[in-house]
C-alpha cells in the first residue's frame, strides 16, 4: 500500500481510493474507486485528478464537521437506529481514547461494529427501533414460500458466521440503545429467534506435518514464513500477534527464545515461548536477512521483489500483512499437500491445544500458554494465575508428552 498525506486517500489493489470514515458516512460520503496514478521512485503517486478529487471532499467534510455547511444534515433522523449507533461508536472510541487504547489498523479492520452496520444499515438505518418486527429479519415469503430477511441475506452472501456477527452485534446494539432511552431492553425483536453459532473448527495440524510446510517454504525462499510457521507452532500465537513480533519483545533461556507481548485481540499479557528448533529456525532466518532488524520492526517478512525496476536496485522484503500471510500460506500448502488441502495457519493454535491436552495440561494452564480465556473465568484466571513462565514451559513440556501419544494412537 503506497503512502500520500491527503487524509482518507489510500492505494489498494493496484488503485487509488478514497475511504472516509465511518463518521463521513452518514453525511452522503462513499467509497471511491479512482485511478491507477503512476510510479515514480518507487512510489504509487495518484494522479492530480484524483488528489484534487480527495481535497475537494476533504474540504467538504470539514465544513460539515465544523458546522460551516448549513444544509449538512445526518441522513438518520433523530430517536432511529442510525442515530444511536453514530452515538455508541462515538462513545466506544472517547472509552478506547480515555484508557489509551486507540484501535491501530489491525484492530480496526476486526472490529466487529462497523463489520456489522454494513448489514444493520440498509435494514434498519432510519427506522425508530420500536417499529422493528421478528419478521424483518426472518420470515416467510407469501408469495415464494421461502425464507426472507436480513438473516436469510447475511447467510446466503456470506456465511453464517457473519449471520452470527451480525446478529451479536445487533443484540449488543440493542442493549446500549435502551440504555440511551431509544427502547425497552427487554423488547428486542431479535430474541424471537435463535442466533446459532457455526460450528466449530476441528482442523488441526501434526508436527511433522507442519515440518513438512517450514521445509517446503524454505526451499522455495519463503524463509519469513517458514520462520513464522515455526514459531506458530511453539507459540501458539494467533497469526495477527505472529505478524506483529518484534526482536525487542524476545528474551531467552536454557529451552529456546520467548517472546513477551500484549495480544492484539484481547490485550492480556503472553509469554510466547519456543523450543530449540523453532528458535533455531528464527535465528536461521534472521541471520539471511540483507538488513538489520531494528528491535521494534516486524520480523517475519514477504520474499520482496528482485527488483524495482529494469537495472534497478532489490526491493527489500515488507513486513507481512494479513492478506499476504495467507496468500503465501496457501501457495506453500497447496504446493506440499495439493489443492484439496484447506486448513489453515491458525489451526496450528488449536493443533497445540490437542497436544497439550492429550499431555495431561488442565485448561487453566493452556488458557496462560495461549493468552486467553480457556479456563473457566476470564476474571480469576487473571486474577489468580497471572503469566508466568514456569506454567508456560509446562505446557510445552505436556505438548510434547501429548504429541508422543497421539502418534502411538494414530490409525494405520
Amino acid at each position: 500500500m503506497g503512502k500520500d498525506s491527503i487524509r482518507h486517500l489510500i492505494f489498494m489493489r493496484n488503485r487509488w481510493r478514497y475511504k472516509p470514515s465511518h463518521l463521513m458516512v452518514p453525511y452522503g460520503f462513499k467509497f471511491l474507486t479512482l485511478g491507477p496514478g503512476v510510479v515514480i521512485g518507487n512510489r504509487h503517486i495518484a494522479s492530480p485528478e484524483d488528489q484534487q478529487r480527495a481535497i475537494e471532499l476533504n474540504a467538504e467534510w470539514d465544513r460539515i464537521r465544523l458546522g460551516l455547511a448549513e444544509t449538512a444534515k445526518p441522513k438518520y433522523p433523530p430517536g432511529s437506529v442510525g442515530e444511536a449507533y453514530l452515538r455508541v461508536i462515538s462513545l466506544r472510541t472517547a472509552d478506547r481514547a480515555k484508557a489509551g487504547k486507540e484501535q491501530d489498523r489491525d484492530q480496526a479492520t476486526r472490529d466487529d461494529w462497523p463489520r456489522a452496520w454494513r448489514w444493520i444499515e440498509p435494514y434498519f438505518g432510519v427506522s425508530d427501533p420500536k417499529s422493528i418486527e421478528p419478521e424483518d429479519f426472518l420470515a416467510i415469503d407469501s408469495k415464494t414460500a421461502k425464507p426472507i430477511g436480513l438473516v436469510v441475506e447475511v447467510e446466503t452472501e456470506v456465511s453464517i458466521s457473519e449471520r452470527h456477527r451480525v446478529i451479536k452485534v445487533w443484540r449488543a446494539l440493542w442493549k446500549k440503545m435502551a440504555a440511551m432511552g431509544y427502547c425497552a431492553l427487554d423488547a428486542d425483536p431479535s430474541l424471537a429467534f435463535s442466533n446459532r453459532a457455526p460450528d466449530a473448527r476441528q482442523d488441526i495440524w501434526t508436527e511433522g506435518e507442519v515440518v513438512r510446510l517450514c521445509k517446503r517454504s524454505w526451499r522455495m525462499g519463503y524463509k519469513g514464513l517458514a520462520a513464522c510457521m515455526a514459531t506458530a507452532w511453539d507459540s501458539q500465537l494467533s497469526p495477527v500477534d505472529l505478524r506483529s513480533l518484534t526482536t525487542g519483545q524476545r528474551a531467552d533461556d536454557v529451552q529456546g527464545a520467548i517472546f513477551s507481548l500484549a495480544r492484539t485481540k484481547t490485550g492480556r499479557a503472553a509469554a510466547a515461548s519456543l523450543g530449540k528448533r523453532a528458535t533455531w529456525a528464527l535465528d536461521a532466518y534472521i541471520a539471511s536477512l540483507a538488513f538489520e532488524l531494528m528491535p521494534h520492526a516486524p520480523i517475519f517478512r514477504t520474499r520482496g521483489a528482485p527488483t524495482t525496476a529494469k537495472g534497478g536496485k532489490p526491493q527489500s522484503p515488507s513486513p507481512y500483512t494479513k492478506n499476504k500471510l495467507a496468500e503465501d500460506f496457501r501457495t506453500i500448502r497447496i504446493a506440499e499437500f495439493g489443492k484439496t488441502e484447506q486448513r489453515k495457519l491458525s489451526d496450528m493454535r488449536r493443533s497445540g491445544t490437542v497436544e497439550a491436552t492429550a499431555g495431561g495440561a488442565d485448561a487453566q494452564a493452556v488458557s496462560t500458554k495461549m493468552a486467553n480465556t480457556l479456563a473457566a473465568s476470564a476474571r480469576l484466571q487473571k486474577t489468580y494465575n497471572p503469566v508466568n513462565l514456569a506454567t508456560v514451559r509446562d505446557v510445552d513440556a505436556s505438548r510434547r508428552k501429548g504429541r508422543a501419544k497421539l502418534r502411538q494412537n494414530k490409525p494405520r
